[in-house]
């Protein structure tokens, strides 16, 4: 199985999709660090509350309720296309 789509599947969503998903939270903590980080190093250089460590981790629960209740798609069942029958009385 390819492996850039095989825990897509198993996610139930497109790669782009996971792309997305993924890129969205990295550059949520990215933000995170650095303004942390500032903060650190200079104190009096407030976080804003939008990058806080609540809003940050709402940010992070809300997103993972999303990837998790992600409707998975259902595998199609396959219609015969022809069906064979045997009778006994011949």
């Amino acid at each position: 199985m390819n492996p850039f789509t095989q825990h897509t599947e198993q996610q139930g969503v497109s790669y782009r999709e996971h792309w997305g998903f993924a890129m969205g939270i990295s550059y949520r903590l990215l933000i995170s660090v650095i303004a942390f980080a500032l903060h650190a190093i200079f104190p009096f250089i407030s976080i804003d509350s939008s990058n806080d460590l609540e809003a940050t981790a709402a940010f992070l629960n809300e997103r993972n309720h999303w990837i998790e209740t992600v409707e998975k798609p259902r595998k199609k069942q396959l219609k015969p296309i022809f069906t064979v029958t045997t009778s006994a009385a011949i």
